[in-house]
């Protein structure tokens, strides 16, 4: 839609002119018309005087002289009313120029110092980052007002901006150490699979996906000597960098227990002694840990507070075994851990976990819970341990489906094929 334009649009300056333009034509139209209004009165008034006179002198015999004298005095007072109306006439001249210098000024005391600040605001970006108060703009108003408010305005902006450049450089610092410290994480957890390619007699897969940049979760398993490997998966109270501090730190202690001979019992038992002489912030640990005889099938495991294992016999399902469990490590000093022996025949697997798979959560706030895990494990109960997790892995996907993930998310299978590997 076209916009209508009349006198009275367009810049301040326009207004102004226009505004004392009209003002002027209206007392000089108003002035001019009383003025002429006046001459024509007095004019009658001095034609009616002279023939209220006309008979005086008509009687005296002196017409000749009263027409003599008429004329003149009539002539007179065209003259002066001419002169009159020439000096009215040069009088609206300089009242017009009079007003439109004025107007001038006045436009220009207005116009010059707001299109100065709309220059100086229009070039503010990367190098000119302030608006500052010049004389231009000290004219003792509303204007220099406006100016004032812009200047303080701007050193605020420019005050917000360091100190968003400031945060953002420590944000980036930040991430860079938490990009850091996660690949310093990840490095220590076993990623190389199969991660004992001359060992014929399982397989095994794990996984473990962090829900902030460093994670509280761990998985880990290794080799104790010839014939026995050692399993441990664990979850740390708490997230980011204090819960990755501890998850190492429980890492190393029940590894090394292990390693130097210690039943899982025991292990658990001595690093909770010792994580309970530092633990000034109260965390602690669930662990599953466990150690498999080979050669024999047969295994000792201990839970601590952690989640039920899952377990498959050959040619059948994944079922979940649930027994009574100790506390977790570190919440209490001198806790006695139990243990239970097992026994794994060729084709059985076991899925240990964290709660961040059952408790995996959707935008309806359902929990994903164990029987979804034990039916997403039965889609392909014969396949390998990795197919295994990337099965529960996309299931949980789907489940939560794109929801926020709100805990870590660990997951291992292990699966024994018999001394010789004769399972298929």
């Amino acid at each position: 839609m076209k916009k209508r334009r009349d006198f009275f649009t367009g810049g301040i300056r326009r207004k102004i002119f226009s505004m004392l333009l009209i003002t002027m034509v209206l007392i000089i139209a108003a002035y001019t018309a009383v003025f002429f209004y006046q001459s024509t009165r007095v004019e009658r008034l001095v034609s009616d005087t002279y023939e209220a006179q006309k008979q005086i002198y008509i009687d005296s015999g002196l017409e000749d002289q009263y027409e003599s004298f008429r004329s003149s005095a009539v002539d007179n007072f065209h003259r002066e009313m001419f002169h009159a109306r020439n000096i009215l006439m040069l009088t609206v001249v300089l009242i017009v120029a009079t007003g439109m210098a004025s107007a001038f000024s006045i436009a220009s005391r207005i116009t010059d110092p707001l299109n100065t600040i709309t220059r100086r605001v229009a070039s503010m970006g990367v190098r000119n980052r302030q608006f500052m108060m010049e004389d231009a703009y000290r004219t003792g108003d509303e204007i220099e007002v406006l100016a004032e408010s812009f200047a303080k305005q701007s050193a605020r902006t420019r005050l917000y901006i360091d100190q968003i450049k400031r945060v953002t450089a420590e944000k980036e610092r930040i991430g860079a150490e938490l990009d850091m410290a996660s690949r310093i994480q990840s490095s220590q957890l076993p990623r190389l699979f199969p991660p004992f390619p001359d060992r014929k007699e399982f397989s095994l897969y794990a996984t473990m996906t962090p829900a902030k940049e460093i994670g509280g979760d761990f998985y880990d398993f290794f080799m104790i000597d010839h014939d026995h490997i050692g399993f441990v998966i664990a979850d740390v109270s708490g997230k980011g960098v204090p819960a990755a501090l501890l998850m190492m730190v429980s890492r190393v202690l029940i590894k090394s227990g292990l390693q130097n001979g210690k039943s899982p019992a025991e292990t658990l038992e001595s690093v909770n002694n010792q994580l309970c002489e530092s633990n000034d912030a109260d965390f602690f640990v669930t662990v599953w840990t466990g150690v498999l005889e080979i050669s024999t099938g047969r295994g000792v495991a201990a839970n601590a507070g952690h989640e039920h294992p899952v377990v498959r016999k050959a040619d059948g399902s994944y079922e979940l075994v649930i027994y009574r469990h100790s506390l977790p490590v570190g919440s209490m000093k001198g806790i006695r851990f139990r243990q239970h022996e097992f026994r794994m025949e060729p084709g059985d697997s076991f899925f240990v976990y964290t709660d961040g798979v059952p408790e995996a959560m959707n935008g309806k706030q359902e929990l994903y819970g164990t029987d979804r895990m034990l039916a997403a494990l039965n889609r392909e109960p014969d396949a390998q341990p990795e197919q295994i997790l990337a099965n529960v892995a996309r299931d949980v996907s789907g489940f939560v489906d794109g929801a926020e993930q709100f805990d870590d998310l660990t997951m291992l299978c292990f699966r024994y094929l018999g001394p010789e590997g004769q399972a298929t």
